[in-house]
């Protein structure tokens, strides 16, 4: 008669999945973007990125607009500045939802102020299903933001400030993909604690 199985005999079955698994692949590469720029590299950078959006989206929004830049609704421009990188999190999260079973959520505070949520796959997933996930809140908040600021140019300094901002956001989601754009269309991107390895089916 079967039982069910307990915690502990769970995770050896998974252990001995994972290692069945890495027989029939070998690693291709593994990226781990703030261990190889450094976290204050990142961070100068994202300035960098933010500087340099804001500047040419606005003389964008604007190049046609011949009134008056208006700030009457200032309020509502820092009511939604602290909800653009939870929104963020959420689309990597809707663009993975076929695998939500094997996502785990961690939240931790950097620098004592600055809230960090990580999400881990426990399991690999084919390369172009994970630079869809990494580019999905890229296209879906900056199409927003660019639209807005072309519609109502008036507002053009806010909408370029939510814009470069989202930008400054996605900088680590486009040195991943930079990195994964040259990896074989068919490998497997797994999440480990040495970061995101690259993981290539073997011929036989």
């Amino acid at each position: 008669m079967f039982r069910p199985l307990d915690l502990m005999e769970k995770n050896k079955v998974n252990d001995l999945s994972l290692t069945f698994r890495r027989l029939l692949v070998h690693c291709w590469k593994t990226i781990n973007i703030e261990r190889e720029y450094g976290t204050t590299r990142l961070y100068l950078l994202a300035i960098i990125l933010f500087v340099l959006v804001f500047c040419f989206s606005y003389i964008a929004f604007s190049f046609n607009y011949t009134g008056r830049h208006i700030d009457r609704y200032l309020w509502l421009l820092f009511l939604v500045l602290p909800l653009i990188y939870p929104v963020h999190k959420f689309l990597h999260y809707i663009a993975l939802f076929q695998y939500k079973k094997s996502l785990v959520f961690r939240f931790k505070i950097q620098y004592h102020f600055v809230p960090i949520i990580r999400m881990r796959l426990q399991s690999g997933i084919p390369k172009w299903s994970y630079v869809f996930a990494l580019v999905t809140p890229f296209l879906v908040l900056n199409t927003v933001f660019i639209f807005g600021g072309f519609l109502v140019p008036g507002y053009a300094h806010y909408f370029s400030a939510l814009l470069a901002y989202h930008c400054s956001i996605c900088l680590m989601d486009f040195l991943y993909v930079k990195n994964l754009k040259s990896a074989p269309n068919n490998a497997i991107i797994e999440e480990t604690p040495r970061g995101y390895e690259i993981l290539v089916p073997l011929d036989f």
